[in-house]
């Protein structure tokens, strides 16, 4: 008798348990119309920038996307044959936040294109892209821009390449099991630095077995442990060690950041609490050497790494620096600022093909008490 007692009251924990995260949860509605016209317009795509989730306005133009966690994300709206638009979203527990958007429509006028255009120095511009886009890791083969054509690119100093698109990169990989709509607004290549910035919104794609599904899900797990997200979700929480990450502060001397001039950090001492109860200020000086220990570095990264200097043997080594002080991180792992922080090391050779949505978790991956 007490072991039934003991399983209904677990279950009423969960059940009241689930029901308070789905009202924490917030929502953003509004309307969208023709900034010309006023009329409302049906069919305009409205989503979270780096998610899965987003609808699409009805007959009135008006959309509802519920079940938002708290955080901070890039509402994205965009719709053919208009201008696409942007803005930043801060949004609590709970909260009900209305956007209304005006779209300006416009007309792209795109030279004609013949086969000819795309000679082999688009091509080869196309292969540098891939490489500093997409990423050189095992899985970046099973990756494909489905749409190429769209690219244009510039490459007037030597060592150096922008690319801009003509329309939403349409992208899927096939190790992770997604495809991404990618709105590209910037690309910069120089010497050994990439910089770029863009809204993607992923999409579930449909496994054909078990097999697959099967698949699928153990790369996104490998995807997921070891990247910036689980150690910004792991340093929130005060999980470093339990997670298998340790972290040495790197001072910056005279001849620059060297192995002799770095201790040993908890991490914890660089967290604040900042404005909302979501939203926390990460800051540091000097730079941060993250060592993910439960995994290796594998033979393609030691190859891309050339001539840099390795970490310990055995597992995996990236570094931060921050560009803004102090940056924002929400509770969801996600850094507010674009630009904010720049990556090294593995974390600077994990690009698209790595990129998992950010409300993607391993399924025995324990709850935040950031959430």
């Amino acid at each position: 008798m007490r072991k039934i007692s003991i399983i209904l009251i677990m279950g009423c924990l969960s059940v009241l348990a689930g029901a308070q995260m789905l009202q924490a949860q917030a929502t953003a509605e509004g309307q969208v119309i023709d900034a010309e016209t006023g009329r409302p317009l049906a069919g305009a795509h409205v989503y979270l920038s780096g998610t899965k989730i987003g609808t699409a306005t009805d007959l009135s133009g008006q959309y509802r996307i519920r079940r938002i966690p708290a955080g901070g994300y890039r509402l994205v709206v965009s719709m053919i044959g208009y201008g696409r638009t942007t803005t930043q979203m801060i949004i609590g527990p709970g909260d009900i936040q209305k956007k209304d958007f005006e779209l300006k429509p416009v007309v792209y006028e795109l030279p004609e294109i013949y086969v000819g255009d795309f000679d082999k120095r688009w091509e080869k511009n196309l292969d540098r892209f891939a490489d500093h886009f997409i990423g050189e890791t095992e899985w970046a083969d099973s990756v494909k821009i489905l749409n190429p054509e769209v690219l244009r690119f510039d490459k007037k100093w030597w060592g150096r390449l922008t690319a801009e698109a003509m329309a939403p990169l349409q992208i899927e990989n096939r190790a992770l099991g997604y495809r991404i709509t990618y709105h590209l607004k910037e690309f910069k290549h120089s010497g050994n630095r990439t910089r770029w910035d863009g809204e993607p919104l992923f999409t579930e794609m449909t496994p054909v077995d078990s097999a697959q599904a099967a698949y699928w899900e153990r790369n996104r797990r490998e995807a997921f442990y070891g990247s910036i997200r689980h150690f910004l979700l792991a340093l929130l929480d005060n999980r470093l060690k339990q997670e298998g990450f340790v972290l040495y502060n790197h001072r910056q001397g005279v001849h620059g950041y060297s192995s002799q001039n770095k201790f040993r950090t908890s991490g914890r001492r660089f967290i604040r609490e900042g404005e909302e109860s979501f939203l926390y200020r990460f800051n540091f000086s000097g730079r941060l050497e993250i060592i993910y220990m439960r995994e290796e570095e594998n033979g393609k990264y030691v190859h891309w790494l050339q001539n840099a200097q390795r970490g310990p043997a055995g597992t995996q080594t990236s570094f931060l620096e921050l560009n803004e002080h102090p940056i924002t991180v929400d509770a969801d792992g996600e850094i507010i600022q674009p630009y904010g922080a720049t990556q090294f090391g593995y974390y600077a050779y994990s690009r698209l093909a790595d990129l998992t949505p950010r409300e993607y978790r391993p399924q025995e991956y324990p709850a935040s008490n950031n959430q």
